[in-house]
């Protein structure tokens, strides 16, 4: 019987969860950051700023902010850490 875990290493990189989101990154500008539209409180107008190297992201409409793909996933969706690790493929085990 092997033991649950959370790998980290197996978490997609943000633009690929944006796009499991249904959001379009289009192009980073030159610091690395693109402008896209909130999934958390479902804005039209592009208020949220990801970084799409480091991860980090942050709504300037709603204030949420955090500091990687798996977070945004996981509140965008409004889902458990446990069952979002597991759809994004970083959850080994039962």
């Amino acid at each position: 019987m092997s033991e649950s875990q959370f790998r980290r290493d197996r978490v997609p990189p943000v633009a690929d969860v944006l796009a499991l989101l249904s959001i379009d990154a289009g192009k980073p500008n030159g610091s690395g950051y693109v402008q896209v539209r909130c999934p958390i409180h479902g804005e039209s107008n592009p208020s949220l700023s990801v970084h799409i190297e480091r991860g980090n992201w942050r709504c300037f409409a709603c204030g949420e902010a955090g500091g990687d793909a798996l977070e945004l996933y996981r509140r965008a969706r409004g889902i458990p850490f446990t069952q979002a690790a597991r759809e994004l493929g970083a959850w080994e085990g039962r």
